[in-house]
Order: structure tokens, then sequence, then C-alpha cells
């Protein structure tokens, strides 16, 4: 079943999702004027490392996603099985 909720997910595509986009838009706005700002005093070794700081950040995120996308399935499912009488 979890490799099911895996392809699910990995075929799930959030790029029309409009919700809160004003949010998201200055929020982005934010990080990316504060991040050009923090890497304007960095040097080379201190970049690196935020660069590897902001990976681990991406494939951490990535993941929270993957594993609420597989939650969220299966409570629905969950919840259809018990609307419907189904035993679970």
């Amino acid at each position: 079943m979890k490799n099911l909720l895996e392809e699910l997910w990995y075929s799930y595509d959030m790029t029309d999702t409009n919700e809160n986009e004003e949010q998201r838009s200055e929020l982005l706005g934010l990080i990316v004027r504060n991040e050009d700002k923090l890497k304007e005093t960095l040097n080379e070794k201190e970049m690196d490392t935020l660069t590897k700081l902001e990976n681990c950040i991406q494939e951490l995120n990535d993941l929270s996603q993957k594993e609420a996308f597989i939650k969220g399935v299966r409570f629905a499912a969950s919840f259809m099985c018990e609307a419907l009488g189904f035993d679970s």
C-alpha cells in the first residue's frame, strides 16, 4: 500500500494550487531578499555550508510533504470506508 501511495505522490501535481498565492509570493520575496543580504556577507567556506544547509532543508521539506500526502490519503480512505460502512 505504501508503494502505491508513493507512486501517487510522485505523480501528484501541486503546481495548480492557487490558494494563498499572495502570501506565498510575499514570503518568497522576503526569503530571496534576506538570502541575498546574507550571501553578500559570507566567505566561500560559509557559502558552501549555507548551500549544504539549504539542500538538507529542501530534502526534509520534500520528505515531510510526501509523508503528509500519504497520511492524508490513508485518512481519506479510512474515512470513506467508515462512511460507506466497510470494516477497516
